[in-house]
């Protein structure tokens, strides 16, 4: 049986310790912040004195911090997980870092017979207490089904990607297009409020009248080569090559200065005429 560590017990690693719990585990915790690592006490972990010490006992260790200097720091650092580190132990990089940075870890790590996976994390922490996170994972693949049980207890889902460092990709691209979804939303809600439409109303409206069209997320074979041949999406020409140029256009006129719309006005008539050519 394995013994759980986790490092990191701040807004994310608190809402993964919360479901550890409801499925009867008793980890271990460290945090650098004395009120997380108290509050995970009493959401019953058993508190360790530095990573290093946390390391010494578990044998698989969730690592739920933000960036990937607190990543390298927490794993490669003097009181670090390595520093203390079983060999044969599970190493679980849960935050959303760089590809390199993962590999960096796991290359310090195999020196020391010790295993990392990057398991990334599509979920905030109130869906996560609901029970709906899901894991990216990448990495030895009998590493995956070492962990998957583990992963289980604290999400609905855990989906191998591919080799290490494929999650951490998985999930950048996933919130970039979350990110691009809303810093296009913001130009478009401008748009609409120069031209005559409050920004409320126009939320109202799109919510209201996409449903015919959804997610091209939903019908992705239609737009996309399903064989894997070439990414290039299949486009007609209303969208790509008129209705996003004239936004564009419209913005112009309106003396409005929406850098996004910009550039997605030239990149969709480029794409459309790249596909008219013979």
């Amino acid at each position: 049986m394995e013994t759980i560590g986790i490092v990191g017990v701040g807004a994310m690693g608190s809402a993964l310790l919360e479901r550890q719990r409801l499925a009867q585990i008793e980890p271990l915790a460290y945090d650098v912040d004395p009120e997380a690592l108290a509050q995970a006490r009493a959401a019953g972990a058993e508190p360790a004195g530095s990573a290093a010490e946390l390391a010494r006992s578990a044998t698989m260790i969730d690592v739920v911090v933000r960036t990937d200097d607190e990543v390298l720091d927490c794993t490669l650092g003097a009181n670090g997980i390595l520093a203390g580190a079983q060999t044969g132990a599970l190493i679980l990089l849960h935050s959303t870092i760089l590809p390199g940075t993962t590999r960096r870890v796991a290359e310090a790590a195999s020196q020391q017979g010790v295993h990392v996976m990057d398991a990334c994390m599509l979920s905030v922490p109130a869906a996560v207490r609901r029970g709906e996170l899901i894991f990216l994972v990448g990495g030895p693949e009998e590493q995956f089904a070492r962990a998957h049980p583990h992963l289980l207890t604290m999400a609905k889902e855990a989906r191998y990607v591919g080799p290490l460092g494929t999650a951490n990709v998985g999930k950048l691209m996933a919130n970039l297009i979350v990110g691009a979804q809303t810093l296009v939303l913001h130009e478009a809600l401008r748009l609409g409020e120069a031209g005559g439409i409050p920004y409320v109303r126009a939320l109202e409206m799109l919510r209201d009248t996409r449903g015919s069209s959804g997610s091209i997320l939903d019908r992705w074979e239609s737009t996309f080569d399903p064989s894997g041949k070439d990414p290039t999406p299949r486009v007609g020409q209303n969208v790509m090559a008129k209705d996003i140029p004239l936004a564009r256009e419209l913005a112009h006129a309106l003396g409005l200065d929406l850098p996004i719309i910009d550039q997605l006005g030239l990149a969709g008539r480029r794409l459309a005429e790249s596909q008219r050519r013979p």
